[in-house]
């Protein structure tokens, strides 16, 4: 399976879920995966903007999130562990209609973290930075259980 297949595989379970994610993000595709890195786009929809009519940071920041997630499933994992960090620097503003360039990058899974970095454009404007930690010993365990299944 290629890397941007399993990645998609594993966003749609995430999506599966119907929780704040599959909602929030519902317009998210998928453009581009390697080894430890992904590229997607999302176009920014009424639902996405805040009271002053930019995009929402809530929205910006649960991209990161997902982001970052999706960079550690490029890295060959099925389970991409728990947030115990996140960080995002809000650098400039996006507005309706515009289409968010995510590109996402997994710097290292170890035995017990994940470290990643998001970053999100508009053309050339970077409208946010975000840095992604995440715990992945016991998602570690979860993929060996897949993988001896026939899952993975």
């Amino acid at each position: 399976m290629s890397t941007l297949s399993h990645v998609q595989r594993v966003l749609t379970n995430f999506f599966k879920k119907d929780g704040f994610d599959a909602h929030a993000l519902s317009g998210l595709k998928l453009v581009s995966a390697g080894k430890g890195t992904c590229l997607a786009e999302l176009e920014v929809a009424p639902q996405h903007l805040n009271r002053l009519g930019g995009c929402h940071g809530g929205l910006l920041s649960t991209i990161v999130d997902v982001g970052g997630s999706l960079a550690i499933a490029a890295d060959d994992m099925h389970a991409t562990g728990i947030s115990t960090d996140l960080s995002v620097s809000f650098v400039s503003g996006a507005k309706l209609g515009d289409t968010l360039s995510i590109n996402s990058r997994c710097h290292k899974v170890g035995g017990s973290l994940a470290y990643t970095d998001v970053e999100i454009t508009v053309g050339d404007k970077v409208v946010a930075l975000g840095r992604h930690t995440k715990f992945v010993r016991l998602a570690h365990k979860q993929n060996a259980e897949m993988k001896m299944d026939g899952e993975a």
